[in-house]
């Protein structure tokens, strides 16, 4: 499965242009040694990792610029964590950013064996509500909410409206809508709420239409957005595996320096490369962040995500979490 490729320098052209073409992956068939443990050491090799277009969880286009010398960078742009675990598993990415709820599905059915190496980014997911109309989840009975296909959005919903005493498509009305279609969606009055992704939440909030409703992060899976995980290929190589969870870390910490959103960074990256309207800019910023640390949180959370498919009855039974987890790459 090739995908598309590009470097930080390349992305902003290829956003406009669309992605075009895919670009042979094979850097990682080079070996790469560090005899002294001194990353300057690497012979040539190439990683590939990925980022969805214009996203807020675009750290990986930065390991470039803290790239040890003989590691060259290409990112893919992908479109679902469908894709990201697919080309994982089939060889043609080397690191990918996926969240819980289908890696959680995929390894139980024995589709998936790569692990967590580190965190990629948090928060990013917004439950819109209409601005003075839907003003908590309680508010949702009776009403219409756009509800995208399967993931941790839904099932984030469907654990605040257990919480709440309501059912989906019981006390409230879902209607099934792409991620894309839901600021329109609110727009037009078609919806009442939606559960969606940033920065399509944060337009219906600048535009004045929608609210954001807190408890969006107030599941078991809290404001987990998506892990970085390593190949299958790239597991027999720690040394590269250590090399992505440093240039990970220093990524995140120049956007989200000691979990504080570096405001300059931030806007280099979202308005002045990716285009946002500032006031777009400006209210996102409240509602994403670049990780890289998994720590007990996070496993939680994690588990969360599982505890929760079980309940709900998406999964018969909790995967073992500790084969998701690369522990050796969290503490660098």
């Amino acid at each position: 499965m090739a995908l598309p490729s590009l470097t930080r320098r390349g992305f902003l052209g290829l956003a406009a242009a669309g992605v075009a073409g895919s670009v042979a992956a094979c850097g990682t068939d080079e070996p790469a040694t560090a005899p002294s443990g001194n990353p300057a050491d690497f012979e040539p090799v190439t990683l590939r990792n990925c980022v969805y277009s214009q996203n807020h969880a675009s750290a990986p286009l930065l390991w470039q610029q803290f790239a040890p010398e003989g590691i060259t960078i290409e990112t893919a742009i992908v479109t679902s964590s469908a894709e990201i675990q697919q080309a994982l598993e089939g060889g043609s990415l080397d690191f990918g950013l996926i969240g819980s709820y289908s890696t959680i599905l995929a390894r139980l059915e024995g589709e998936f064996n790569s692990k967590i190496i580190g965190m990629c980014a948090r928060q990013g997911i917004g439950l819109i509500g209409r601005t003075d109309v839907v003003n908590g989840i309680e508010d949702l009975a009776g009403r219409r909410i756009a509800v995208p296909p399967p993931g941790v959005q839904v099932l984030i919903l469907q654990a605040l409206l257990e919480d709440a005493g309501l059912a989906l498509d019981g006390d409230v009305e879902g209607i099934p809508l792409g991620y894309a279609d839901h600021p329109g969606a609110l727009e037009r009055g078609d919806v009442d709420a939606y559960v969606g992704t940033e920065p399509l939440c944060t337009q219906s909030v600048v535009a004045g239409i929608g609210q954001r409703l807190d408890a969006v992060f107030d599941t078991p899976v809290g404001d987990f957005n998506t892990a970085m995980w390593a190949s299958p290929a790239m597991l027999e190589r720690p040394e590269l595996c250590r090399a992505a969870a440093l240039m990970q870390k220093q990524a995140a910490e120049l956007l989200t320096p000691q979990g504080e959103n570096d405001p300059a960074a931030w806007e280099d990256l979202l308005v002045t490369q990716f285009g946002y309207e500032q006031a777009l800019y400006e209210e996102v910023l409240s509602n994403i962040g670049a990780e890289w640390r998994f720590d007990s949180t996070r496993e939680a959370q994690f588990a969360g995500a599982g505890e929760l498919m079980a309940r709900l009855g998406i999964v018969d039974s909790e995967p073992d979490y500790e084969t998701f987890f690369a522990r050796e790459y969290w503490d660098i």
